[in-house]
């Protein structure tokens, strides 16, 4: 008997320490490859980060991920512990695995046959988070393995709480939402403190997986699913019964109402590269970055319709660039959207910068009117087209872009405008382009381009700091300067093609005379027109050359206007600012942006040179605003800008509203790759009407908000 007891025993010791080994072998096999897990004490899973106009509009979001990272102890305990009853109910007494649950699954996956394909899983909530962040998807033993054994590490290098929180952050929730604080407000617009026991229990109900429970196309099943987190949280005494009947009885409804982003794409795109220069590339997709802009949506929304429009109007009055496309039209007698020719339509895709514009294909052409079909199968009679002579041209089945009742096309010449305001260097509207889905290149801030006669007024504050005064006289006679040895002579000429003899300093930006301009250069030396240059950060580098004083130089609209506000806010140096500041996760301020009190000019000379460029709106080359000005009681002021063979214009502007404000508006048209505008297309003709549509309806729509 006693032989038999030992006997027994030693084949049971013999049987633990086998598969003691077997366990030690497999720890030792599966574990010597694991990664380093001492990061997670830290880590911070990667963040979105938005961009909020100067109202709190949001502007644009930057992420891998959408995710809001919110720290365990500020969770709602409800919410907690919805996740541990559906998930691990047991995660804060197992040591990583669950025995227990794994005993579960087995029976279960035995009884049921689910051995194959979609087998029942006992994996705990560390478990997720070793597979998330360590060990990877494959769908194998060994992961399950590894898994297993970085659990059980995990378990004794971080606190539950820690393994949690990195739980409910990381975790994918459908609608592209990662974390339960960027889920709740995706579903319900809600903060996590503010959720209901029901809303708590749906976001519980998805991690395992989120499209079969998708609130609107499986309502039934998401139904049922939260239904059971709230049964399980009643099991557990969480709640009680009668708790656990009141939210089972409230319809799953989604109530996220997300504002519109805020349309400003190189806007947007220059806040991006500004925090890239400062805070890495990635930072900005990962950090969690609160950014609060300059924007203001009113005004970007006057700025993009100004441009726009300015563009179109200068594509009008240039030649028709034929159909977007052509197709067979067999019978132009068919109607409806079944008809032939609108199914061809509706294959050919829409063409970048369409805005409202729709495709539409000529069925009938006519002497008087065209018949044209959209997609839609309906039919219209084009009678305007801004191009003469073209709808007596075009031919059935020409596919053409229609706006309202016009044949409309989408203008080949580019532009920019900056709105800025002049005390504090806010860039408060911007666009770089016709239109973003077009060209992603911004005009207003990467274009370098000679800004033409719109550099004159700095050299002309050159000489008001080497004594000359606005009427000192200046000859306007023809200049001819040798180039040196076989170079030829530089005889600039005014737009005019005419000398107006000794004129008073003032009338040279006035009426933008290039003679006088070169002739005062001369004067005062280029030394001192390149010194103005650097001062006012016109340009990073200017040749001494005479041409340079005409603007032959390259800038940026940004920089130009910026310039500009320099001298219209007393000489205090202005710098472009996008954002008032930016907040990282954890809601400290890390950037904070702004002009300081550093005086590059006289307040006297930028006072004198404001007045001269008011002088150009009431008597010189911007004179076109006069009215304006006093319909609406406004004091307006600016520069024109025209480069040679007209490939550049530009109108720098300023506005002084009645509210105290003193904006510089900023506009510049050409082409992508410079060509001439044609003859006579001068800043005064191109580029101010943007600045003045822009102002009327500025200071219009404060009329109509009194």
């Amino acid at each position: 008997m006693l032989k038999s007891v030992l006997k027994t025993l030693t084949l049971f010791i013999a049987a633990l320490a086998g598969i003691a080994a077997c366990v030690f072998f497999v720890f030792y096999y599966y574990g010597r490859s694991l990664p380093g897990y001492q990061y997670l004490k830290d880590y911070q899973p990667a963040m979105m980060s938005r961009l909020y106009a100067n109202d709190l509009q949001p502007l644009k979001e930057f992420a891998k991920e959408r995710r809001i990272f919110v720290p365990i102890d500020t969770m709602p305990p409800l919410l907690i512990k919805a996740f541990l009853v559906a998930e691990d109910k047991n995660f804060y007494s197992h040591p990583g695995v669950d025995p227990l649950g794994l005993l579960r699954a087995f029976i279960k996956n035995t009884i049921r046959g689910h051995w194959g394909a979609n087998p029942t899983g006992a994996s705990t909530i560390t478990q997720q988070v070793a597979k998330n962040f360590l060990i990877g998807n494959e769908r194998s033993l060994a992961r399950k393995v590894k898994e297993a054994i970085m659990s059980v590490r995990l378990e004794s290098a971080l606190s539950k709480n820690r393994l949690l929180e990195l739980y409910l952050n990381e975790i994918y929730l459908g609608l592209r939402s990662y974390g339960v604080g960027m889920a709740a407000l995706t579903y319900f617009d809600k903060k996590l403190d503010d959720l209901t026991l029901s809303e708590c229990a749906f976001l519980a109900s998805l991690p395992k997986a989120p499209s079969n429970y998708h609130p609107l196309k499986e309502q039934k099943k998401a139904k049922e699913r939260r239904d059971w987190v709230i049964h399980r949280l009643a099991e557990e005494a969480i709640i009680t019964n009668s708790e656990a009947a009141t939210a089972q009885q409230e319809p799953l409804t989604i109530t996220s109402k997300e504002l519109p982003m805020v349309q400003a794409d190189y806007f947007a795109d220059e806040v991006r590269r500004e925090l890239g220069q400062k805070f890495g590339d990635k930072a900005i997709f990962t950090k969690g970055f609160r950014v609060l802009t300059t924007l203001d949506p009113a005004l970007q929304g006057y700025a993009e319709k100004s441009l726009r429009l300015g563009l179109a109007d200068y594509d009008k009055r240039h030649h028709w660039r034929g159909p977007v496309a052509r197709i067979n039209v067999t019978d132009s007698t068919a109607r409806g959207p079944d008809s032939v020719w609108a199914r061809d339509l509706g294959k050919i895709p829409a063409v970048p910068g369409m805005q409202g514009a729709r495709l539409a294909v000529v069925l009938t052409p006519a002497q008087t009117a065209l018949v044209v079909g959209f997609k839609n199968g309906e039919i219209s009679a084009l009678v305007n087209s801004p191009f003469k002579g073209v709808l007596e041209s075009l031919s059935m089945g020409d596919v053409v872009l229609v706006a309202g009742d016009a044949l409309f096309q989408i203008p080949e010449v580019t532009g920019g405008i900056v709105v800025m305001d002049a005390n504090t260097g806010h860039v408060l509207a911007l666009s770089g382009g016709y239109d973003y889905a077009i060209s992603q290149f911004n005009c207003a801030t990467q274009a370098r381009r000679q800004p033409g006669s719109a550099f004159k007024p700095f050299v002309y504050l050159a000489a008001l700091e080497r004594g000359y005064t606005r009427d000192t006289i200046i000859d306007d006679a023809p200049v001819n300067v040798s180039l040196g040895r076989g170079m030829g002579v530089y005889s600039p000429q005014n737009i005019t093609k005419q000398s107006n003899g000794p004129c008073p300093l003032y009338q040279g930006v006035e009426f933008s005379r290039n003679q006088m301009t070169v002739r005062l250069a001369m004067q005062i030396g280029m030394r001192a027109v390149q010194n103005i240059a650097y001062r006012f950060n016109i340009t990073d580098y200017m040749p001494l050359q005479l041409a340079m004083a005409l603007g032959a130089g390259g800038t940026t609209l940004t920089r130009l206007t910026a310039a500009y506000a320099t001298i219209v806010n007393g000489g205090k140096k202005i710098t472009p600012i996008y954002c008032h500041q930016v907040e990282n996760w954890k809601g400290e301020i890390v950037y904070e942006p702004h002009n300081g009190d550093e005086q590059i000019i006289d307040a006297d000379i930028a006072q004198t040179m404001t007045d001269i460029l008011q002088g150009v709106v009431e008597r010189g080359t911007a004179r076109r605003l006069l009215p304006l000005a006093q319909e609406l009681d406004i004091v307006l002021g600016g520069k024109t800008g025209s480069t040679n063979d007209y490939k550049d214009a530009w109108f720098i502007g300023f506005v002084r509203t009645k509210d105290g404000r003193t904006l510089l508006i900023g506009t510049f048209v050409g082409f992508f790759v410079p060509k001439s505008l044609g003859e006579g297309e001068t800043g005064s003709r191109v580029a101010l009407p943007i600045f003045e549509s822009f102002v009327r309806d500025l200071e219009i729509s404060k009329l109509n908000s009194k």
